[in-house]
Order: structure tokens, then sequence, then C-alpha cells
């Protein structure tokens, strides 16, 4: 070996063990961070990450309470009768952590996509013929046949409002929060900027390449924060994964009081911004199913196109998870939202 190559290689393997170090110091880095205030880190990240925003024309907002007029609940009840695929998300009240707002957004095979909000303490009379209708909707959505997609346990979080359902549900309740960990490790492996140094490492060193390959270092996408039983937060899968940012900090907020009345006691702006990240953040579980189901790559996310992430797809059937995942927030009967950040 020449002195010239012998120099070459010597530098481009301490390049790439101090890409190994500086990673491990990362990671230490971002997982110091969980101790970090919730809203601070909120914010940092909104300053990080471009935002995650799907323009108006490709969903229309729907809300339903006791003021939604018929020909608008039988326009939705038309709209699922066609849809066969759907996202949900919830919310609590701040104060007694009741459930007050269930999200759902339709997958249909043609945009635009329903973003339904259904405002559980403003429904109908029980006995009316429009809180009859609504009952519909939901046998509609949850109906045999259905796949309703999810960030967290559905079941135990709409069981506060068995009422408006046929219980037990006979839609497919498909969690896919737990199944988000497989995918990142996996998508890491493929990443290119990982796929390149390996192979400039196996024409080098065999023996570092096999060190190298059992690090799974991805320069690009640091590796999970999280332990091996810990559930990811929604906000952190579209950060680490999509690097996108979705505003968390409507999370705790007055769901129980109206989102659209004049009368209510929020403010008009904090109506808006209260709409904003309920229609976000069930849009934000439809954008991951994809992903994760079909086993996209990093740069596929990157290259998408916004408006094919909210029609009907073919399904693919979610794998065996290798372990149980347990959260002890769950555990606790609360919503897992475990926050870590990362900076650029």
């Amino acid at each position: 070996m020449s002195k010239s190559n012998y120099s070459s290689q010597r530098s481009h393997h301490q390049s790439s063990r101090s890409g190994l170090a500086t990673s491990r110091i990362h990671h230490s880095r971002y997982s110091s961070t969980k101790t970090i205030n919730k809203s601070k880190q909120n914010s940092q990240a909104q300053e990080d990450y471009p935002l995650f925003h799907v323009h108006s024309s490709d969903y229309e907002i729907i809300f339903v309470n006791n003021k939604t007029s018929t020909d608008m609940i039988n326009k939705s009840l038309n709209h699922m009768d066609t849809c066969k695929q759907y996202a949900i998300d919830t919310e609590s009240e701040r104060t007694n952590n009741q459930l007050s707002l269930i999200q759902i957004n339709s997958i249909p095979i043609k945009p635009p996509s329903f973003v339904m909000l259904f405002e559980l303490n403003h429904l109908p009379d029980r006995n009316s013929q429009k809180y009859e209708s609504i009952h519909q909707l939901f046998q509609l959505i949850f109906r045999l046949g259905n796949e309703i997609y999810s960030w967290g346990n559905m079941e135990k979080e709409l069981a506060p409002a068995k009422e408006l359902f046929t219980w037990s549900i006979l839609a497919e309740l498909l969690d896919i929060q737990p199944h988000f960990p497989v995918w990142y490790n996996w998508a890491r492996t493929q990443c290119e900027v990982q796929n390149l140094l390996h192979r400039n490492d196996k024409n080098n060193d065999n023996e570092f390449t096999q060190q190298h390959h059992q690090q799974s270092s991805c320069y690009c996408h640091p590796p999970s924060p999280y332990k091996i039983n810990e559930l990811w937060s929604l906000q952190n899968a579209f950060i680490y994964g999509c690097n996108l940012f979705i505003d968390k900090s409507c999370t705790l907020s007055h769901w129980s009081l109206s989102l659209t009345s004049n009368h209510s006691s929020l403010s008009h702006a904090d109506r808006i911004k209260m709409t904003h990240y309920a229609t976000h953040d069930v849009m934000a579980v439809t954008f991951l199913i994809r992903p994760i189901t079909e086993k996209w790559t990093f740069d596929k996310i990157k290259n998408r196109k916004m408006n094919k992430m909210f029609v009907a797809f073919n399904s693919t059937k979610l794998p065996s998870l290798p372990t149980s995942t347990t959260n002890k927030c769950e555990n606790l009967g609360f919503k897992s939202e475990c926050y870590v950040y990362f900076k650029k």
C-alpha cells in the first residue's frame, strides 16, 4: 500500500469515526432534552422546521354540533358513504381531561377530504332527528369493512362517547403509533448518506465496515431518542421522520367550549387557532399512514405531493410488532405525548 493511499484511508476512517462520535454526542443531547419545558421546546422547533401545512383546497372542515344544518349533515352522509378509510384523533378538556372533541379525516377516492369536528358538549338533544342523523354518521364511518387509523389506542379514547357508536366498533381500528419506531429504524438503514459511507468503508476496510453497519449510522437522521418500549409523540415523529413541524401549543385547551359560536367564552382568535390545530393534528395521522405501512424512504416522503397524501390508497397490512409496546402515560389513562426535540 502506498503511503498516500494509507494516509487517505486513515483520514477517511478518522472522519467516519468522528461522525459516529458526533452522532453519539447528538443522541445524548437529544435524550437529555426530555426535561425541557414543552412550551419553549415547541417554540424552538417552530423556528427550526418548516410547518406542516395542507392547502385549504385539499380538505373541507365540517363542524358537527347543534347548529349544523340538515343539508350539511346530509352532504356528510353522502360523502362518508363512499369512503372506506379514515384517520381519527381526539381532544380533551384541559380542566378535567374529559373527552370533548372527536376529529375524523375522511380519505376519499377523489379530493377534497372532509375533516369533521364533532363537538361532544354541543350536540343536539338526543331525542332529536338531528342527533339521530349524527348517530348515522358514526355508524357509516365505523361500519364493518372500514379502516380507521389513529395515533394511539383509539378504542380506549372513544370509550366515553359509547352512546354515539354501535359498540363494539365494527370497523378495523389501526394504531400506527407503535409501528413508527420500527419504520424509522428501517428508514435510517435506507438513507442514501449512510449507504454512500457504507460503500466507501467497504472498499477500504472490511472490519470497519462491519462495525459501521452495526452502528446503523445515518448522519441526516439521528437515532431514536426513546427507550425501546416508549411511544413516539406525533410532533417528534414529524420532526425526525418528515423534517416538518406540528404546532402543539393548543394541546391543553378548553376543548369543551364552542369552536363556532359567537357566544363562546373563547375569543375569535383562539377559536381559529384551535380549529387549525385540531384539523392539522388529525391530518398529520393521515399523512403518516402510507410512509409507515408501505415502508417509504425519507427521500420518498420529501418528494411526495401533499395533495396525494389525502386520497384513498391500496391497504397494506401492518406488520406484527417485535414486542408489545407499552407506555406509562397510557397506563395511567393519559394520552401519550412524550416530547423530545432535536435541533438541526
